[in-house]
């Protein structure tokens, strides 16, 4: 996966992008860029950089988007995304703390930032141990209901 972000530079070139007028060809190449970062650790250590080196007035992202390379593709048609099949099926998925802390888990173990309270929560955790028996859980309960979802138990009587 990259993420691919388009930045633009000054603040007269911000302000003419707000009020949709053109830049001249000297701006495009001078204000105008387009970065591609490997990892969204990487994106991120540069967004902090370049904020602390120019301050958030003289720059402004104006188009963000992660990109799949051909290779993954070809490797992930095998793969089942069970975490579509979560979202899915999982009762009560978008409040459910253990989806909340499946993702702060992978995140830590991806080494992208979470918050201080989340590292103390986590401090003494084995990380990829407790990932997998969250995900785990949330996977069977997701499945148990697909199944009775597939199959009530009307149609046994």
């Amino acid at each position: 996966m990259k993420y691919v972000a388009q930045i633009i530079f000054g603040k007269d070139q911000i302000r003419k992008y707000h009020n949709n007028e053109t830049l001249n060809d000297c701006e495009k190449i001078i204000n105008l860029k387009k970065y591609t970062f490997e990892t969204w650790v990487e994106r991120n250590a540069f967004y902090k950089g370049i904020g602390e080196a120019m301050g958030w007035l003289e720059f402004e992202v104006i188009k963000e988007f992660e990109e799949k390379d051909n290779k993954e593709e070809k490797e992930d048609d095998d793969k089942f995304d069970y975490w579509a099949f979560i979202e899915k099926y999982y009762p009560k998925y978008y409040h459910c703390n253990s989806v909340l802390l499946s993702d702060i888990l992978t995140r830590k173990l991806y080494g992208e930032e979470i918050s201080e309270s989340d590292e103390k929560y986590i401090k003494d955790w084995d990380v990829r141990k407790e990932l997998f028996e969250i995900d785990k859980d949330l996977l069977c309960k997701a499945f148990e209901n697909y199944f009775n979802i597939s199959y009530p138990e009307d149609l046994n009587s």
